[in-house]
């Protein structure tokens, strides 16, 4: 009776295969190319920096995490340590804005992450979720070196099986961006943008900037 319960009982989910993961080595070919973004923000000529390979750290200006995760891409606070079992293993991050100095008015922030497999990157997904909820129409203030950046505040959570888009506002005295902050994951990668531009009432570049990376990762059955 044993060996006959044991056949009728569901088979074990297959394990992803390194055929069925992205590499660390081709998260720098999914990101957009220049050209490409400055179509998707409506031909606003932004300088590229170069591809960074590492996690940015602001949680000392942020220290509220549900924030700073909406706050800017790619932060070592809200990605954790590599070296954690299930944890991310590389990432590449790219900082687009326009020339001169805008108050980051035109700007994107493209990243991407590799995970050692689909399920941490959904993992980190849904943790991600429960954070940005805890920061939504949240006003934060920022001073650094004595000068305070423009005023950010968050609008409503849009929460989607696979995708977290929220808006974003940043103010001074004499101007206003409109921003979009989007986060989704696909196979082994989690995909992390921020784009914003100036005097738009909402902004959709960062949804369809996320759309592109994630048409250049590929799926596995």
């Amino acid at each position: 009776m044993a060996l006959v319960a044991a056949g009728c009982g569901k088979s074990p989910a297959p394990q992803p295969t390194a055929q069925d993961l992205v590499p660390d080595s081709a998260l720098s070919g999914i990101l957009l190319n220049s050209n490409d973004i400055d179509v998707i923000m409506n031909g606003a000529p932004l300088i590229a920096d170069p591809v960074n390979s590492a996690m940015d750290d602001n949680r000392n200006m942020l220290p509220n995490l549900n924030c700073l995760g909406i706050w800017h891409p790619g932060e070592t606070a809200i990605y954790g340590s590599p070296d954690t079992p299930g944890s991310w293993s590389a990432v590449r991050r790219q900082l687009l804005r326009a020339p001169g100095n805008d108050q980051w008015r035109s700007s994107v922030v493209q990243s991407v992450t590799s995970y050692p497999t689909p399920e941490s990157a959904r993992d980190f997904f849904a943790q991600s979720a429960d954070r940005w909820a805890k920061c939504t129409n949240h006003t934060v203030n920022i001073t650094l070196n004595d000068q305070r950046l423009p005023r950010w505040r968050s609008g409503d959570l849009d929460t989607q099986p696979d995708r977290l888009r929220i808006p974003v506002s940043r103010a001074t005295e004499t101007a206003t961006s409109s921003c979009e902050r989007v986060l989704s994951a696909r196979a082994n990668v989690v995909i992390d943008v921020l784009a914003c531009a100036p005097q738009s009432s909402d902004v959709r570049q960062a949804s369809a900037i996320a759309d592109r990376i994630a048409s250049h990762v590929p799926t596995f059955g």
